[in-house]
This record gives structure tokens, C-alpha cells and sequence, in this order.
């Protein structure tokens, strides 16, 4: 039986590190074209997914008000994004989460973290989509990575990013005309 994503917070609420998984399962792919729209490295993405997933496990108790799943692992990732934007900008290297004691980043027990490989841009989203949309506005970047990469509607755009589904229209409009421009350019 396949759980909703209110019915797979509930669970992680209760401590059921399964319902980790399960969630990692089902958002990982947009949770990681949302960071390389946001800006960051491959790299820097890849290290950074686990840790969007490991902060979700840590809310505890109080996903039990959380209404979108998605949403809130896109608000999450978006704030680790900035952190790492910064850090880099600084010269420094951020550490997004705890180490244990070899020096690996800790995780609860039940989380599998999947290889990149199944979850990197793939052919729909190239290096060098990837690098346009770097060279949006974060906002526009990420709007257009959700609507092309995963064909989400400007409503289910509106309520992961906690904006109007006409905000998620324009920035989306703004996001392809300045693709388009960079194209023609080329």
C-alpha cells in the first residue's frame, strides 16, 4: 500500500526511519534539480541532498503539523543551498550536519542515501541546462526546473514554494524568456 505524504510524515513523526526512506524515494529527483537550480555545484548538490533529508528526520514531533512534504523539504533545501552559496563566497567550507567519529557525515539509522547517479540531471536536464539555469534568478531558476523537469502544474509550483500559482506563472515566463535569450545569443 503505497502512503501519502501526510500519512509518511506522521509515521516519521512517530520515529519510523522507513518513512525517511520512503519520502527520499519519492522527492529526492526535485529536492536535487531544486539545488542545481539554486545555484549549487554537482558536487555541492550531492552532498547536500542527504543532509535536506537528514534535517526533515530531525523536526521530530513537529512534522506533525507540517501540510506539504514536498514543500517543506524545498524550504529546507533552499535555505542548505544559501548556506553553501555563502560559504563558498566566503572562502570557507560550511558543515551542514554532524560527523561521527570517522569523519562521515552522521545519519540515522534507515536512511538510504541513493548513489547520484540515478537521481543526476539525466538527459532532460544536461551540464549545460543545468548551466543556463544557473544563470537565472534562483526563484526563476527553480520554478523552471519543477515545471520542466517533473511537469508540475503553476498550482502544485504555488503550494511546494509557498507562493500564488500566478507568481509561479510569471516566474516561470520571466525564467524562459531569459533562457530563450541566452540561446539566441549563443
Amino acid at each position: 500500500m503505497t502512503h501519502s505524504d501526510h500519512e509518511l510524515l506522521q509515521c516519521l513523526a512517530h520515529g519510523d526511519m522507513a518513512a525517511l526512506g520512503d519520502l527520499y524515494d519519492r522527492h529526492a529527483r526535485r529536492v536535487y534539480h531544486v539545488l542545481l537550480a539554486r545555484g549549487l555545484e554537482v558536487g555541492e548538490a550531492d552532498e547536500v541532498l542527504p543532509e535536506v533529508f537528514l534535517a526533515l528526520a530531525e523536526r521530530g514531533r513537529k512534522l506533525r503539523q507540517v501540510q506539504s512534504a514536498l514543500a517543506y523539504l524545498l524550504g529546507i533545501a533552499r535555505h542548505l543551498a544559501h548556506r553553501v552559496r555563502k560559504a563558498r563566497t566566503k572562502g570557507a567550507t560550511a558543515s551542514l550536519a554532524g560527523h561521527d567519529d570517522r569523519g562521515e557525515p552522521a545519519r540515522p539509522a534507515g536512511l538510504a542515501v541513493a548513489p547520484t547517479a540515478t537521481i543526476a540531471p539525466g538527459p532532460e536536464g544536461s551540464l549545460a541546462v543545468v548551466q543556463l539555469l544557473r544563470q537565472l534568478p534562483p526563484q526563476q531558476a527553480e520554478v523552471v526546473a519543477l515545471k520542466v523537469w517533473h511537469g508540475f502544474t503553476f498550482e502544485e509550483i504555488g503550494q511546494a514554494l509557498a507562493v500564488s500559482p500566478n507568481t509561479a506563472a510569471s516566474r516561470y515566463r520571466y525564467g524562459i524568456e531569459k533562457l530563450k535569450g541566452m540561446w539566441e545569443e549563443e
